[in-house]
């Protein structure tokens, strides 16, 4: 870059020198100088503008690379606990759904299978009551005929133990095989008879309230736990309402994320590419910014030494003469005298000396 700033500064010097050693008139020779210079400054301008332009880009660029890459660290966080809510085997959504649904179809198989057992005890328990109560039944009915029955014997024996005090008589000695224990048909044997069958009534009326009284326990310890398997079962319908809601929406939440997450990735890789794209430029000017400003330094310092150079000259002096002379015209003869008199500057606007003296009048010779 050195090499091809000094390389321009004597090609300039070295047109100069041809433009003079041609004759060429030396105010065009002095313009061309004069854009020279400005071309320098033009360049110096755009370098330094372009130079400020690659730090801002740069800086701009690289905090939004930060920027993004923080946003997509805490995206991953997001999505991360996201999968973990929904995904996890034993505290997600998916599995305390699963959990509910099981729970729900246990819980309606035990409503279904407790009512099953209620109908079969209560079939058992209505065919049991009715054996006890037929039984029962027929145990007062035969407590009944029996008392009526051994009511009549004991009134035939009493009847006849009265006949017989009037016909006392000596009976004959039983034979040595007669066993005089045997009482038949009485009123005491009727009577334990009688007895035995109450018992049995006793017993059977009392296993028929035993029946009813665990029935009626059965049936309420059924309706109790019915009762509770409704309650669970409208809590589980609650809870995996809301935790089929909470799913919908995560899911909806974790498309976002992801979608976001893409979108992000896409521009902190496009902020990258951009980066890489203008490394080039942006690399050169701040590498030789500074050997390109002294460059042009040093070639603005030989223009200028070369325009003092020139008009130092005695041929600039007398070419500038004579440049000034061809441009009095006319007005040659009377300026040489005096150009600042009135009669020169009247002859030059091309108006009379009092009307040129009429708008200056301050100029000598008015």
């Amino acid at each position: 870059a050195a090499t091809s700033q000094g390389a321009s500064s004597a090609s300039v010097l070295r047109r100069i020198a041809a433009m003079l050693g041609a004759e060429n008139p030396f105010a065009t020779v002095l313009a061309e100088i004069e854009k020279m210079l400005s071309l320098l400054a033009s360049e110096g301008k755009q370098d330094a503008e372009h130079k400020a332009w690659c730090d801002e880009e740069r800086k701009v660029t690289t905090a939004g690379i930060e920027k993004k890459t923080e946003l997509i660290n805490t995206l991953n966080k997001e999505i991360q606990a996201l999968e973990t809510a929904i995904e996890d085997p034993e505290t997600g959504l998916k599995a305390m759904i699963k959990a509910d649904e099981d729970a729900l179809a246990e819980n309606s198989q035990s409503q279904v299978t407790e009512t099953e057992e209620r109908k079969e005890e209560n079939a058992e328990y209505q065919k049991g009551i009715s054996n006890l109560s037929e039984a029962a039944t027929i145990l007062k009915r035969a407590i009944s005929v029996l008392r009526k029955y051994y009511s009549k014997i004991s009134a035939e024996i009493k009847a006849e133990a009265e006949g017989a005090s009037f016909l006392q008589r000596d009976d004959p000695a039983p034979p040595s095989t007669w066993d005089d224990k045997y009482t038949g048909q009485s009123a005491a044997g009727g009577t334990d008879a009688v007895s035995m069958l109450e018992f049995i009534l006793t017993n059977t009326q009392a296993e028929e309230k035993a029946a009813h009284d665990d029935e009626l326990a059965d049936q309420h310890s059924y309706e109790d736990s019915m009762q509770s398997l409704k309650d669970e079962e409208a809590k589980l319908q609650d809870q995996l309402a809301s935790n089929r809601k909470l799913l919908a929406e995560k899911e909806e939440e974790l498309l976002q994320k992801r979608k976001d997450l893409k979108e992000t990735e896409a521009d902190k890789k496009a902020l990258e590419d951009y980066l890489v794209e203008i490394k080039p430029g942006c690399d050169f000017i701040s590498e030789n910014l500074a050997l390109r400003d002294t460059n042009r330094a040093n070639e603005k310092l030989a223009l200028e030494n070369a325009v003092g150079l020139i008009k130092g000259t005695p041929a600039y002096t007398n070419a500038m003469a004579e440049a000034h002379e061809e441009s009095l015209g006319d007005c040659k003869d009377i300026c040489a005298a005096n150009e600042a008199h009135a009669e020169c500057k009247a002859c030059l606007a091309k108006v009379s000396v009092p009307g040129y003296c009429a708008g200056h009048a301050g100029t000598p010779g008015c």
